[in-house]
């Protein structure tokens, strides 16, 4: 056993077998990896993956042994105790440099068709460390077991893999919980995100943890051992989706954390594309690198270091403009833009680049395309729906709760989108006024007759739907557990908007009138 004093978790002990991963040049990368990207914006978020992997590992293992000293019966091994913690302590094994970002920068510079994610280098690196580092000494079956766990389900096409995974389901549900999203990983980066941002965290996670219990569940017609909760947790959890929610409004999807990590992510990949090849000075191509785990594990954060110096100028004038805080010029934003009937990336490329006046700076070297998403992990669904619950009453069985029992604070819509559209190359003062008007008229859809019916007197007051860029979805309140706050909901009225934006859309009506 070895202690190590955490800020979040405060002394916690970790066995031999997790001490020897973190003792290897494959985890301790992890120190150059920053768990976010919000430093622009938060200048006290500078904690790193390293600290976050040792705090998931820390609670994977209590919850795995929570529930093999409460239910003997599951007869839980130590072979399933030691990965379940190494799963924790590896998952983020496959990051790089800006963390997510890196994922769509990657992206790029595949091929198309082609598309990669993290948690693929994250098992490569476990095969890689475990055979690089002998002192780990992991059976094949292990790395495999491990591998299925931080992915959060094997591949169906191996036979032996995915029968344990059916019979043992809820193992897979404490890593990374592709069935409601409720796991370690989160449980960690809440509290240590909160903490660096300077967030208020409400959720607690120690009043979660006494309550799990695996029961038997029916999931999709399919008769499964699941990680439950008790039924008067409902709230708790709730607040927990708020947390998350909270998170995303005031730091990851941030208008100027989201900006600043694109413009990063420009430099890495003007680095990767320095010649037709796709290749960097260093590393070579992109699509080689994230295969071999030798080279790929030599790339982190201090690679924008070797970009300031490298002889690239492009990727450098970026590096430059963004510690000079000269930042891309935003010309166009639109909120709540699945109301407004905003379109996808590919539509709204396509509309602004046939447009004269807006050229060069829409064009698809230049257009930047940014959505800002928040849900509560589910995209459109709502993961209270999805979480088996267990009663006082009746602790072997779970049940989905109905929806009269759901928390009367959830929201009509459980995701929104935002876009903001930026241009990579400068812009005047004087030239952004027209330019985001233009943007604007080709974005939005037509005002129909019927949005200015309700005219009243002299034409000047009217309900159409809000389309003023300076306003966002209402961010949660800081203690999510008063009120867990999403968007309004809906009452059916759209918001008045103002005199003179009426009586310009009615202009603009008569005028195409007169056109047709």
């Amino acid at each position: 056993m070895k202690v190590f004093k955490d800020p979040i978790h405060g002394s916690i002990s970790l066995p031999k077998h997790c001490v020897d991963v973190i003792d290897t040049p494959e985890f301790q990368r992890l120190r150059n990896i920053k768990q976010l990207t919000a430093e622009t914006v938060y200048p006290g978020a500078t904690h790193n993956r390293f600290a976050h992997c040792i705090g998931v590992c820390y609670l994977a293992g209590k919850v795995i042994e929570h529930l093999r000293n409460k239910q003997r019966e599951l007869k839980i091994t130590e072979e399933e105790v030691k990965c379940v913690q190494l799963a924790g302590l590896c998952h983020d094994l496959g990051h790089g440099p800006l963390s997510h970002k890196f994922e769509s920068v990657v992206n790029r510079l595949l091929p198309k068709g082609k598309k990669w994610e993290h948690e693929e280098a994250s098992v490569l690196m476990v095969h890689h460390l475990n055979r690089e580092n002998k002192k780990i000494g992991l059976t094949q079956v292990e790395v495999d077991f491990i591998s299925d766990l931080i992915s959060g389900k094997p591949p169906k096409d191996e036979v032996v893999r995915y029968k344990r995974y059916q019979e043992r389901r809820f193992l897979y549900q404490i890593v990374a919980n592709k069935d409601n999203g409720i796991d370690v990983d989160k449980w960690d980066y809440f509290a240590r995100d909160s903490h660096y941002l300077g967030l208020s965290n409400s959720f607690d996670l120690e009043r979660i943890i006494p309550f799990m219990r695996v029961c038997r569940c029916v999931r999709e017609g399919v008769t499964t051992e699941e990680i439950c909760y008790r039924d008067k947790l409902v709230l708790d959890l709730d607040a927990m989706f708020a947390v998350r929610w909270d998170l995303h409004y005031r730091a990851y999807q941030h208008r100027v954390v989201k900006l600043t990590e694109s413009m990063y992510g420009d430099a890495l990949y003007e680095y990767f594309t320095v010649d037709a090849k796709k290749t960097s000075p260093e590393f070579g191509r992109m699509e080689d690198v994230i295969k071999d785990m030798s080279i790929y594990r030599q790339i982190d954060d201090q690679i924008f270091g070797t970009i300031a110096r490298s002889k690239d100028n492009k990727a450098q004038d970026i590096i430059e403009r963004i510690r000079k805080r000269e930042l891309y010029e935003c010309i166009g934003e639109f909120m709540d833009a699945d109301s407004k009937n905003v379109p996808g990336d590919n539509d709204i490329q396509s509309k602004l680049k046939s447009i004269p006046r807006l050229q060069p700076y829409c064009s698809e070297d230049n257009l930047l395309i940014i959505n800002h998403k928040y849900d509560y992990g589910m995209k459109e669904k709502n993961p209270l729906k999805h979480i088996f619950f267990y009663t006082k009453d009746n602790d072997k069985k779970g049940i989905l709760l109905e929806d009269e029992k759901m928390p009367p604070t959830l929201p009509a819509k459980i995701q929104l989108r935002d876009v903001r559209l930026y241009t990579r190359i400068p812009v005047t003062k004087e030239e952004l006024p027209g330019i985001k008007k233009t943007v604007t008229e080709a974005i939005l859809p037509p005002v129909s007759e019927e949005e200015l019916t309700g005219i009243e007197g002299t034409g000047l007051e009217t309900i159409v739907p809000d389309r003023t860029p300076s306003k966002s979805p209402s961010p949660p309140p800081s203690d999510a557990s008063n009120a867990p706050s999403r968007p309004e909901k809906s009452k059916g009225k759209r918001s008045p908007i103002s005199q003179d934006e009426a009586a310009g859309k009615k202009r603009k009506l008569d005028y195409e009138k007169k056109g047709n």
